[in-house]
């Protein structure tokens, strides 16, 4: 008989930190909609009746799209990708004020508050958005026309929503007062986002000053996406990127930033 005893492989980073951010996901599931069924279809339901009900004021006031776009699932289609990107950035910004009890842990750090909540509000919301596209390609025939760029818009705005929630976390470390402006804020960023506007159908001055916002160009990226030639759409994905690139490594360095003064309030 052998006296080698096998011992168990150590976990890498990667695994390390992939079983922290599910461990999270559920610790914010369980807090959010307890053991209960109901809370947890909640969590799909509640993006889903919002969005329809967005939809169903414009269906009943609209005269109509070009092409004959059903206006019931543009505007679905519109709302629900902005109410991800709110989601993922109201829940962001309260990540560190709400959870410091868990940075007692050392294998838990600043970042994994925040990509534990944009993981979450992700895959809600994508589920709802994949239902409606699913509805609307079964019973209208509405297939998305370029689903590949389709799903990389909807990635485009969760990112740009956390950059944005990250960054607004680490802020409310220094200036409290600023998590009271958060959900007012993401109201009025709705208008400039061109989630419920072609931005074809605005004057050019409008239209370019629009433009200057990235989540008006995942707007029409995803509206080209999904309905293709029927509309005329105006967006640089390239732009996009950059400003998802200047907005996370801005949240990281305000990440670390606020790191020792949350440590001085231990």
């Amino acid at each position: 008989m052998s006296d080698h005893v096998p011992r168990r492989a150590r976990r890498g980073a990667l695994s390390a930190q992939l079983g922290v951010l599910h461990a999270l996901v559920l610790r914010e599931m369980q807090l959010r909609f307890g053991q209960s069924k109901v809370g947890y279809l909640w969590l799909v339901a509640e993006p889903m009746m919002l969005g329809f009900g967005v939809s169903l004021i414009h269906w009943m006031t609209d005269r109509g799209l070009p092409n004959n776009i059903p206006v019931f699932l543009f505007y679905a289609l519109g709302y629900a990708p902005f109410y991800m990107f709110r989601g993922i950035l109201t829940r962001n910004a309260g990540a560190i004020t709400h959870s410091m009890p868990l940075l007692y842990h050392r294998s838990v750090k600043l970042h994994d508050l925040t990509m534990a909540r944009t993981l979450l509000e992700a895959a809600a919301c994508s589920v709802v958005i994949g239902l409606l596209v699913v509805g609307g390609g079964l019973f209208g025939g509405y297939w998305p026309a370029h689903p590949g760029l389709f799903v990389v818009s909807l990635v485009f705005s969760a990112l740009i929503g956390h950059g944005v929630g990250t960054l607004l976390a680490a802020l409310i470390v220094f200036v409290e007062p600023v998590e009271r402006l958060v959900h007012p804020l993401t109201y009025l960023m709705m208008p400039f986002s061109a989630a419920f506007l072609m931005l074809a159908s605005v004057t050019p001055a409008t239209r370019d000053a629009l433009l200057y916002n990235p989540l008006a160009n995942v707007h029409e990226a995803m509206r080209h996406a999904q309905w293709g030639d029927k509309v005329v759409s105006y967006f640089s994905l390239p732009y996009v990127m950059l400003w998802i690139l200047i907005l996370n490594v801005l949240a990281m360095a305000a990440m670390r930033a606020a790191r020792p003064r949350l440590s001085m309030a231990r």
